[in-house]
């Protein structure tokens, strides 16, 4: 059990990480189209195409990273409440 949780975990703070370097990566001109930043955009699209049919751009703003990452904090407090009640804390 303790290595589901471990895995869980582990995978929201990737995509925690790789919406972080995406959104970074949008303000450096041609980052986005290395092979690495390609990759970096594509992992984090599978968090925030669904979040961006649902909000659409403000204007030149994107705040789809913002709402994913809150959405995956949501998620690790989640898995620890559960890891809290199985454990009967």
């Amino acid at each position: 059990m303790g290595i589901i949780i471990t895995i869980l975990m582990g995978i929201v703070k990737f995509f925690e990480v790789m919406i972080i370097i995406s959104a970074l990566m949008s303000w450096l001109p041609g980052a986005q189209q290395s092979k690495l930043g390609s990759w970096i955009s594509q992992a984090a699209d599978i968090i925030l195409d669904p979040i961006r049919r649902f909000m659409p751009r403000a204007g030149m703003f994107d705040f789809s990273p913002i709402i994913g990452i809150l959405i995956l904090q949501a998620a690790d407090y989640g898995i620890m409440a559960i890891i809290q009640i199985l454990m009967g804390q």
